[in-house]
Parts: structure tokens; C-alpha cells; sequence
């Protein structure tokens, strides 16, 4: 395999990297401002609360489970400076996002280089929801 062969399958790669990662990012960023998507979020309040976590922290959650802990993580501290999530909700959902960021980026990225949806989804959201809901359980009420 000669370099220029290597160079062509690498920019291949890059190409439906990109395909997946740029319309994930721009439409987050479109949607995350809308008044409407905060209204979006109520009906699971209840979900949320069984991980310990409160409305406020609804947008950081959707933003690192569908983009990434690097983009997550960006929402997840404006968010809580804003005062909408305690520093309960804050650790938590940081927990949360440690195991199971990106579980919409990483799947699609690598079921497109061949790897099996479900499995790679599965272990990750199970694990992320029993830890948090776990932990959310024996902390305090309020860390403050």
C-alpha cells in the first residue's frame, strides 16, 4: 500500500467523520437556544429526577449524550454558573456524562466503520443510568 493510498482512505475516513460530527453539532446549536426546547424537556422531568437531576440540567444532558464531553462539558458549566443546577446536579450529571457521552456520535461512527449499534449503545446507557440513580440515592440532598 503505497502513502497516496493511505492519504485517500484516511481522507475518506475524515469524510464521514465529518458527515456525522457537523450535522450533529450545527443542529444542537441551532436547536439549544429555541425557548421551545426548554418547554420539550418537562415531560421528563420525572426521569430526570430519578437520576437526581432537575430540569435545569436537561440541556447539558442532551448536549453531551448527543455531541461529546468536550461540548457537554461547555453547556454543563454555563449552566450550572447560570444558577439552573445545584452543585449536586452539577456532580451528577457529570458522572452521568463520564460514562455515557457522545452515545449518539460514538454509535454512529462506529456502526459506519462496522460495528453493532446495540451493542456498543447498550452496556454504556445501562451502566451510566444505574450508577447515577445509584449515587444520586446515597448523596445528600444538597451539597451547598
Amino acid at each position: 500500500m503505497s502513502i497516496l493510498d493511505s492519504l485517500g482512505r484516511a481522507l475518506i475516513t475524515l469524510a464521514q467523520v465529518a458527515a456525522v460530527i457537523v450535522p450533529l453539532t450545527v443542529g444542537f446549536q441551532v436547536l439549544r437556544d429555541r425557548p421551545w426546547v426548554r418547554r420539550k424537556i418537562g415531560p421528563y422531568a420525572g426521569s430526570l429526577r430519578r437520576l437526581g437531576l432537575g430540569e435545569g440540567a436537561g440541556v447539558a444532558l442532551a448536549a453531551g449524550v448527543f455531541l461529546g464531553i468536550v461540548y457537554g462539558a461547555g453547556i454543563l458549566i454555563q449552566e450550572s454558573r447560570s444558577g439552573r443546577m445545584s452543585e449536586r446536579e452539577t456532580f451528577l450529571l457529570a458522572l452521568f456524562l463520564c460514562t455515557c457521552h457522545a452515545v449518539v456520535e460514538d454509535t454512529l461512527l462506529f456502526v459506519v466503520v462496522g460495528g453493532h449499534g446495540g451493542w456498543i449503545l447498550g452496556p454504556r446507557i445501562l451502566l451510566a443510568l444505574a450508577g447515577t440513580a445509584l449515587l444520586a440515592r446515597t448523596l445528600p440532598a444538597a451539597t451547598r
